[in-house]
């Protein structure tokens, strides 16, 4: 069964990895749109899976906090997408991946839960990798470094998720606590572009890249790890999407002729080391 796992994490992987260059090819749709119809389309598609397989009904009580992440989970993949359309699918994506240290320092300040050592060695590596990638090029003038602030708002949105899951999901079925957090963004998503005019219509051609959103890095990519939680430490899943980074470069760099300079790969290295000694520690016991 573990081996099968793994097979499920590495695809998992793979498809969360096309979650950047699939928007590529869909440059005149807006971010807000791209984001609507990949949470629309993939929490559609789990209340068909409940149509099939009865799911239950949801707690009253986790509506409202589900619901409040299901806002902020608008927000992530609106900012992410605004940030792959201003910089490089590189930046974007290592920039994504930084919601473990703001959910480590939430749950260091807020909560006040004492933090290994090694959680925090890794915590100050990932900072100083992303010091390494902006270099001293941190003019707010300039669209990339506008990219890279909007992908690091992303992550400060996703740790916001995660710590609401934390709470509420308990003993619901991972159909049943996603297909719910979809919905939530989706309505999020059509309150937004209602008010500020931005259409949610495409062209016949962007529905293949539609769909694949839908499908690789959502459907696949995070069911895929959300399964493979129930048999593998959560450690070691919890450390995979740090390959997004890598994986979206090579695509990028096949796909569009994206280059990655040394800056982005030296301090990426550093970034994705401290992300995944901070995700390994921060479970460690504190003496």
């Amino acid at each position: 069964m573990k081996n099968r796992t793994y097979i499920y994490l590495v695809f998992g992987l793979m498809g969360i990895a096309f979650g950047a260059p699939l928007a590529r090819f869909i440059p005149g749709l807006a971010a807000l749109t791209i984001a609507f119809w990949r949470m629309a389309g993939a929490s559609a598609a789990l209340w068909g899976h409940g149509a099939i397989k009865k799911q239950g009904p949801l707690d009253r009580k986790r509506f409202l906090p589900i619901g409040i992440a299901g806002i902020f989970l608008a927000l992530h993949f609106t900012f992410f997408y605004a940030a792959v359309k201003t910089t490089t699918i590189a930046n974007a994506t290592l920039f994504a991946t930084l919601a473990p240290i703001f959910t480590l320092t939430y749950e260091r300040l807020v909560l006040k839960r004492k933090m290994p050592l090694g959680a925090l060695l890794g915590l100050w590596l990932a900072i100083a990798g992303v010091i390494v990638v902006q270099g001293t090029s941190l003019e707010f003038g300039l669209e990339s470094t506008r990219g890279n602030l909007l992908a690091l708002a992303s992550s400060v949105f996703m740790s916001v998720v995660l710590i609401i899951a934390e709470r509420v999901r308990g003993s619901l079925t991972n159909i049943m606590y996603t297909r719910w957090l979809y919905l939530f963004a989706a309505l999020t998503l059509v309150i937004i572009t209602t008010v500020s005019g931005v259409s949610l219509g495409f062209q016949q051609q962007d529905a293949i890249w539609l769909l694949g959103l839908i499908i690789l890095p959502t459907l696949i990519g995070h069911n895929s790890m959300s399964y493979a939680v129930k048999y593998l430490r959560p450690t070691i899943v919890g450390s995979m999407p740090f390959g997004e980074p890598i994986l979206a470069s090579i695509l990028a760099w096949f796909l569009f002729g994206e280059s990655v300079g040394w800056n982005v790969v030296i301090g990426g290295s550093i970034t994705l080391t401290g992300l995944v000694i901070l995700t390994i520690k921060r479970n460690s016991s504190v003496s």
